[in-house]
């Protein structure tokens, strides 16, 4: 696949599900935008964020609704899919320029996510302990 795009960032939106018709029959897409980091290396070595670029990313049929029912705005997510690009006309001055969108493969949890909840049960237990001590 040569076309290929593959990122991780943070949802801007909850996804938005809607019914499309293809080829008379009617799919399922959602469509989000996510915001990708940039990072770079400073004048010390360390890593940091650099900035960043919104895309908007589409999910089709049940990978999609899948992501509408457990996404929600501000979830870091990886995405793999390919790019498209398409015209845009600027709605002020009528010029038109290129754009991009993500026709997501596939949208996951990333790894930062998953060890936030991995590491919860040991907060839930400790708040337990501190409840038994109150008793």
């Amino acid at each position: 696949m040569p076309n290929t795009f593959s990122g991780k960032g943070n949802l801007a939106d909850s996804p938005t599900l809607k019914t499309v018709m293809v080829k008379g029959e009617p799919r399922n897409v959602v469509d989000m935008r996510v915001f990708f980091d940039e990072y770079g290396v400073n004048e010390e070595g360390e890593i940091e964020q650099k900035g960043g670029f919104y895309m908007s990313v589409s999910l089709w049929d049940k990978k999609g609704e899948d992501a509408q029912k457990h996404l929600r705005k501000g979830a870091r997510v990886k995405v793999d899919g390919r790019l498209q690009q398409f015209m845009y006309t600027d709605k002020e001055t009528g010029k038109e320029f290129p754009a991009y969108q993500v026709i997501a493969d596939d949208i996951n949890l990333s790894l930062s996510r998953i060890e936030e909840i991995r590491f919860r049960p040991k907060r839930v237990q400790q708040a337990d302990a501190v409840s038994e001590k109150d008793e």
